[in-house]
Formats: C-alpha cells, sequence, structure tokens
C-alpha cells in the first residue's frame, strides 16, 4: 500500500548519541498505545529518563520482550523478541502475507480496538497542537467491509518477485492475493504476474477498478493513471460525500471555492445538493480537471462551475477566495504555508477541511487559527476509510464567530 512506507528499522544511530549503548539491548516492556505510522509504543528507563520505543507489529497491552534496533536523537526503534503476554487486543493476522508485507500495519489488532486507537491518536494530537480549541468528537463513521474494501492497489515490480515491500525495507514480498484489496483486483494478481517479464528495474504498476466498475492495471507513469476513484473505499467514501453536501446545503452559501478538488469527488455532489452555489474548483492534474470540465458540460452546470487547472498555491496568490465557503481537500503532505496563509486571509464564513494525516491536519489548523482566532471548530468526524491500517480520513468543519 502506497500510503504505508516506513522508515528502515536498522538504519544506523547516530553517533554523538549518549543513548547509543542502548543499540541491540534487550528489554521487557508493555506497550502503551499505537502511534501514527503504525507502530507501538513503550518506554524504558535510561538514567534518569524514560526513552519512548517504537516497535512494529505490536498491539496495545502487550508484554513484549524487545531488542533495540535503531538508535535516534530521542527515541528507540525494536523489534519483539518475543511476546511474553499478548495483548486482548491481539488476534491472528487473517493474511498469510502479513508478517513480512508492509501493505497492512494493524491486522493482527482487532476492529474495534483499531478504531479506538485512531480516535486516542487524534485526540492526542489536538492536545498537543490545540491545547485551547473546545470540540466534541462525533461517533466514528467505520467501514462495513473490513477486508477487500480497496478499488485500487500499487504493486511493485522486479526480477520474478510482484507485491508490496517488505515492512521497512524496499524487498519485495511475493504474493498471490491481497486481502484489503477489491476480490475482482485481488483474483487478477496471479493472472497479471503472469503477463509480467522478469526485469531487474523495480516497476510500479496500479490495480483498480475503474469508474466503469470494470478491473484494469497499467505501469505507473503511463497515461490513463490520473482518472482513478479519489478514495481508495468506495463505500465510507460515500458516506464522507454524503456528510460533507449535507453540511454545505444546510449551509446554503452563495459560493464556494474547493482546492484539490480532484476530479469532483465532492464538487458534483455539492452542486446537486443546492441550487443556489457556484463554485470555483481547483486541481493540478490536468487530466482530473479535464473529466470534471467534461462532466460539467455533460450535466449542464457551466453557469455553476468553474473548473481551474492550477497550483493551489499560485491560485490562492492571484485571485480572490469565497468569503462563504473553502472546502480544503490536499493530499497527506496537507496545506502549504501560503495556502493557510490567504484561507486565513479570505476569512469565508464555513470552512472544511477534509485530512487524510492527522498530524498535518493539526499542524494546518493551529496555523489557521493563528491567522484568524476567531474561527470555532463545529464538528470534527473520523472516517476509518483504511481498516487494518492505521490511516483514517478526518472531516472538520469551522465556522466564524464574530465577537
Amino acid at each position: 500500500m502506497n500510503k504505508n512506507s516506513r522508515q528502515d528499522h536498522s538504519a544506523k544511530p547516530k553517533r554523538d548519541s549518549e543513548l547509543e549503548s542502548l543499540l541491540h539491548s534487550e528489554h521487557i516492556v508493555t506497550v502503551e498505545k499505537m502511534a501514527v505510522g503504525g507502530d507501538g509504543v513503550a518506554r524504558i528507563p535510561f538514567k534518569d529518563k524514560s526513552l519512548v520505543v517504537f516497535i512494529d507489529r505490536v498491539a496495545p497491552n502487550d508484554e513484549l520482550k524487545i531488542k533495540i534496533t535503531s538508535v535516534e536523537k530521542s527515541f528507540l526503534k525494536a523489534k519483539i523478541v518475543s511476546i511474553l503476554k499478548p495483548s486482548e487486543h491481539r488476534r491472528a493476522a487473517p493474511c498469510e502475507y502479513f508478517e513480512k508485507c508492509g501493505g497492512c500495519s494493524w491486522q493482527h489488532i482487532n476492529d474495534v480496538e483499531q478504531v479506538r486507537q485512531k480516535e486516542n491518536l487524534l485526540q492526542e494530537l489536538f492536545k498537543k497542537f490545540l491545547p485551547d480549541v473546545a470540540y466534541a468528537p462525533e461517533k466514528t463513521v467505520v467501514s462495513d467491509l473490513k477486508f477487500n474494501y480497496r478499488n485500487r492497489i500499487q504493486l511493485k515490480h522486479q526480477d520474478n518477485q510482484f507485491g508490496y515491500f517488505q515492512s521497512g525495507t524496499h524487498t519485495i514480498v511475493d504474493i498471490n492475493s491481497c486481502l484489503i484489496a477489491d476480490k475482482l483486483i485481488s483474483d487478477q494478481i496471479t493472472v497479471l504476474k503472469k503477463k509480467l517479464k522478469p526485469s531487474p528495474e523495480l516497476k510500479k504498476y496500479e490495480l483498480r477498478i475503474n469508474q466503469d466498475n470494470q478491473f484494469e492495471s497499467y505501469r505507473i507513469g503511463e497515461a490513463g493513471e490520473g482518472l482513478a476513484f479519489s478514495q481508495v473505499n468506495n463505500q465510507v467514501n460515500e458516506k464522507l460525500v454524503s456528510a460533507v453536501t449535507n453540511l454545505v446545503a444546510s449551509i446554503n452559501p452563495a459560493s464556494l471555492t474547493e482546492l484539490y478538488s480532484g476530479s469532483g469527488n465532492f464538487t458534483f455532489k455539492i452542486l446537486e445538493s443546492t441550487q443556489i452555489v457556484k463554485i470555483e474548483c481547483v486541481e493540478l492534474n490536468p487530466e482530473l480537471t479535464a473529466f470534471t470540465h467534461k462532466k460539467m458540460l455533460a450535466l449542464s452546470l457551466q453557469k455553476r462551475l468553474i473548473s481551474f487547472t492550477s497550483n493551489c498555491d499560485t491560485f490562492v496568490s492571484r485571485r480572490a477566495l469565497s468569503k462563504d465557503f473553502i472546502l480544503l481537500d490536499p493530499p497527506r503532505s496537507g496545506c502549504s504555508e501560503i495556502v493557510v496563509q490567504k484561507v486565513a486571509e479570505a476569512s469565508p464564513q464555513d470552512l472544511i477541511y477534509i485530512s487524510c494525516h492527522p498530524v498535518n491536519l493539526a499542524r494546518d489548523l493551529k496555523r489557521l487559527l493563528t491567522g484568524q482566532p476567531k474561527y470555532q471548530l463545529i464538528k470534527i468526524q473520523i472516517f476509518d476509510m483504511f481498516p487494518q491500517t492505521d490511516h483514517f480520513e478526518t472531516l472538520v468543519h469551522l465556522s466564524l464567530i464574530e465577537s
């Protein structure tokens, strides 16, 4: 899974680190919680400190013997030597490739605990970045499908190997199926493998269900890749889109600026939900804006929708943003400083931020509230778009409260 890239746990320690003596040492620990990135968090005493240790493939409350594999400036990384007492939240991972494959990080944790840990992650980040912001999270929207939910996956091919990278490495784990992929995709993995010729060059392929509900695959970098679904979990995406459109419809703004609009995942449903709103949507990928333009013409929405092919940084620097409503759905990296600055300066009455990375969400909200402190957090809700992993989507609604 392309979003689950992880650092190499065998990285060499920093030479000037006073913690270097701990490298390869063994310790008994209890896992406290899970962290952004998928690892578990434990602590070990060292002199007068309590050092944080990140451990792969653990569950909250596991009692473990671990070995330190990497020493960083302020934390350690470790691997499991043995499980002394498994957590009540631990289960046998249903996928035969899980122990090595980097495609999933949390299959060994039961589904209820996965959601609870995601809620804890978001809560802790808000305490860190936004300690003075009052909010009451709404109930997490969970996925009915815990497996076979992804409408697209990205696999690597080199020599005769076809699959995901092994966790923490660039070694390919050869697979014949994928439990989180739509069954139509999973069933085609072995078919595609037989067609690929051995190659010393590392190549990446996307396997997906297209917008005609048909399977297709292509080497990444070839034409056509831009028209993949904007979200990998159709069922949860429908709930997310419905939540956004219902919120916009209840406010019924006269205008709306949508940044990072993709192929119109939210755009067209918003236009359907109200007859008043006019949208300016911005997307850098020309294939996606071409798709949006074509659909706009087919639905005769030219008077209500303007689609821009532009970098969002450039767009916000040159064009006035809506004073009524702004919708942000940035990539994992979040919004740039100039986008946050210009949104704060525009100070729309209402703002929705959709995020797939909680750290960058909290960071951007802190910047935004610094630039415009009159915003009040009206709604925050997790959408569990990616079961069996530490990833999730978050919807945040801010509204301008005049003093």
